[in-house]
Formats: structure tokens, C-alpha cells, sequence
């Protein structure tokens, strides 16, 4: 039997996370067919996005097959976290899904259940852990880690020597300069640019980022 990739979210980052495990190459995929597991019946939608894959259940009644393979594709990090969690306690096997557009440095060091979207760059000796989605067009810079379960939105530019604690959400077009960081679970809004820090749990948005 062949494998199953499961992506765990049927929402509009969902779509987009199963249209990108579209375009990878058969020879490079682990996986023969895919579904949805969902906590929110999004058939009606995933039909009128002409997506010809099911949502089999939701998260909690989620029972893995042997040969599945899972990606958490939500866009609120606190949540994509949480429907982790959840799934850990059932012991499934997480995957990448790594859009071949994506360039990737050397001695990149990646986690486990990571998306990459289209054109996106991760430079040398960056490091991504565990659930972390970096979404269109983004660059992440030369020696800079990324934490567990952020969300960097579409656009970013995250340049050299950055830290990003665990499930922070970048807004789109934001922008860090080098030696910035983001404390856990803090939101840089769209367009904002960090000079040097945010702290953890607050919300910082404009040009330069100020807290709100």
C-alpha cells in the first residue's frame, strides 16, 4: 500500500498547502493520494476550489493508517500548535512540503512538518524547527532560526542573524533587519518593519514596528 498525505487543515491555507503538493514531482513525492482531516466541514468550498480531495474526518477522530504521512496546514499559529499537539498523542509521521521553486542554502537545518511555498529563499545556515510555514516569496536570511510553529506570511523579508521564538505570526510584507528578534507567540503586523526586538506576546505593527 502506498502512502497518504494527510493535511490536517481544509481551510484557505490548507487549499493553497495541497495545490503546492501538486506541483512536486511524482519521483519526489512519498505519497500516492491525499486527504483532509478538518474540524470544520469545508467540503462546500474545497469543491468550489475544483480540489478533487476528501476531508475524512476531523482531527480528533483522525484514525492513521500505516503509510500516512501528515502536515499541519494552519495559518494562527496557536491553533496550527494546538492541532498538533493533538495529533502527536496519535503518533503520526509529520512531512515537509517543499514547493520545488524553493531555494535552499547551505547547511540549512530543517525540522520536521515545515512548508515551504513558491519562491521562497532560506539562505545559508539558516535554521526552521519543527511546523514552521514560510509562505510565498519570502526570504529568510544567512544564520537566522526560526521557531517552532511560526507562521511568516507571504512576502517576507527576514534578513541576516534574526531570531524568531516559537509561534510568532509575520504578517505579509513584513520586514526584520539583521539581528532582530521576536519573542514567542508575538505578532509583527503586515508591512511592519523590526528594527531590533519585540517581546513575547505583544503586537507590534508600522514602519518602524511600535507596540500596540
Amino acid at each position: 500500500m502506498g502512502k497518504r498525505l494527510v493535511i490536517a487543515g481544509a481551510g484557505s491555507f490548507g487549499r493553497e498547502v495541497w495545490q503546492w503538493s501538486e506541483h512536486i514531482a511524482i519521483e519526489n513525492k512519498s505519497w500516492d493520494s491525499v486527504v483532509f482531516i478538518n474540524d470544520i466541514d469545508t467540503s462546500e468550498k474545497i469543491a468550489e476550489s475544483q480540489i478533487d480531495c476528501p476531508i475524512i474526518s476531523n482531527i480528533d477522530d483522525y484514525t492513521p493508517l500505516e503509510n500516512d504521512v501528515v502536515v499541519c496546514a494552519v495559518g494562527n499559529p496557536i491553533g496550527k500548535l494546538n492541532i498538533v499537539n493533538r495529533l502527536k498523542e496519535k503518533n503520526v509521521q509529520f512531512t515537509n512540503i517543499i514547493h520545488p521553486t524553493v531555494i535552499i542554502g547551505s547547511g540549512v537545518q530543517l525540522g520536521i512538518g515545515i512548508v515551504l511555498c513558491p519562491y521562497t529563499t532560506v539562505s545559508v545556515n539558516a535554521q526552521l524547527r519543527d511546523h514552521v510555514a514560510v509562505n510565498i516569496c519570502c526570504t529568510i536570511g544567512h544564520d537566522s532560526k526560526i521557531g517552532e510553529g511560526a507562521v511568516i506570511s507571504a512576502h517576507c523579508d527576514i534578513t541576516g542573524f534574526c531570531e524568531i521564538d516559537d509561534g510568532v505570526f509575520l504578517g505579509s510584507g513584513a520586514r526584520l533587519l539583521p539581528n532582530s528578534n521576536v519573542g514567542s507567540f508575538a505578532t509583527v503586523g503586515a508591512g511592519c518593519v523590526v528594527l531590533k526586538e519585540v517581546e513575547a506576546y505583544k503586537t507590534v505593527v508600522g514602519v518602524p514596528a511600535r507596540y500596540i
